[in-house]
């Protein structure tokens, strides 16, 4: 055989083989990126997150979503129907920035008719750069360009782990079940005392500056929430300040960075407030959740049931924050707590 021919031959084979595992991917599509799995469970986990969130998005039934951080990824979208009324589904992303947020918030709104969004308000998300994530997320799911897909049907992973897991999940059809247990973590750890393990108690060795963050969480805000609330007044948006334990606060304080935190709650107040179709809610100081300890496993992250107790809140309509000085008393308070830990150095409550 000549070298050209064989050169040819080899290089057919190779384009064969290449175009066979594209049409496996597109065809089985283990994120459900074309189309809402039918035929197997799909890989919905928190290793697979960022890209399993570019499916559900897009092909999952829905009008209603949860939007935020590890925080919000205990809430049951069951109950959220339930009590506010609508389809509700999980676009969460662990350790997600305001711009993680927005990828998921620009497909739901480009594919759906967006009801209502819960938006848990991370300060923490806010003090990046625009572009910046909280993981290495695959951007080219979250585009328009179906070209750029070639990355996602020749990604090793997904031919050597994902395909085979979804063919041994072949038969096993998905239920709304899902919608509640997709990332949620509860369950799986200790609550109490252990909590404090990452908490710090100790005075700080320097303290940035109060408007340290501003420029940034403005800029993170205007893009990445309110051109959203802004472009879409038919859509309720609820947000909310995460319950965070006390001891988080304390831990503020002693890595110096607490009144730049304490800042941007007003600055979140200022710029959000003034929407028609805005609720703001500010659950940092509920006494009964963030002073026991038995409801937290570290200084950030709550039980389920103050999941479902925040859901229950919303309905009722009772908690909504409505002044400016609502959210400076409850930053004070915060400030107290934290200042009487450094003090004592250790857990006073």
């Amino acid at each position: 055989m000549k070298k050209k021919t064989w050169a040819l031959l080899c290089l057919s084979a190779i384009l064969c083989a290449y175009l066979f595992m594209s049409a496996l991917v597109i065809a089985i599509d283990p994120f459900q990126v074309y189309r809402q799995a039918a035929r197997y469970l799909p890989p919905i986990d928190n290793t697979t997150q960022v890209y399993a969130n570019a499916g559900i998005v897009r092909n999952y039934d829905y009008d209603s979503a949860i939007v935020g951080t590890s925080v919000t990824e205990n809430f049951r979208p069951s109950q959220m129907s339930a009590l506010l009324g609508g389809r509700f589904i999980k676009l969460c992303t662990s350790a997600g920035t305001a711009y993680n947020h927005a990828l998921l918030l620009n497909l739901a709104f480009d594919t759906h008719e967006m009801k209502r969004v819960v938006y848990g308000l991370d300060v923490y998300s806010f003090i990046g750069a625009l572009d910046k994530t909280g993981s290495k997320v695959p951007l080219y799911l979250y585009d328009k360009n179906p070209f750029n897909d070639v990355q996602y049907w020749l990604n090793r992973s997904v031919l050597a782990s994902f395909l085979p897991r979804c063919l041994r999940a072949w038969g096993q059809t998905q239920d709304d079940s899902l919608r509640d247990s997709m990332y949620c973590w509860a369950g799986r750890d200790e609550y109490g005392e252990v909590a404090l393990y990452n908490a710090l108690f100790t005075a700080p060795v320097s303290v940035i500056p109060a408007d340290k963050h501003v420029s940034a969480a403005k800029a993170n805000l205007e893009t990445h929430l309110i051109a959203y609330i802004e472009a879409h007044p038919e859509t309720q948006f609820d947000i909310f300040f995460p319950p965070y334990s006390a001891a988080e606060w304390s831990t503020m304080l002693s890595k110096g960075n607490l009144e730049a935190m304490l800042t941007l709650r007003g600055l979140c107040y200022d710029l959000l407030s003034g929407y028609d179709n805005v609720t703001l809610y500010d659950f940092s100081v509920r006494e009964d959740w963030v002073l026991d300890l038995a409801n937290y496993k570290d200084t950030l992250h709550y039980g389920q049931w103050i999941n479902d107790a925040i859901v229950e809140e919303i309905a009722s309509g009772e908690s909504a924050c409505t002044s400016r000085s609502e959210i400076d008393l409850a930053s004070e308070k915060l400030r107290g707590w934290a200042h009487e830990m450094i003090d004592a150095g250790g857990w006073v409550f």
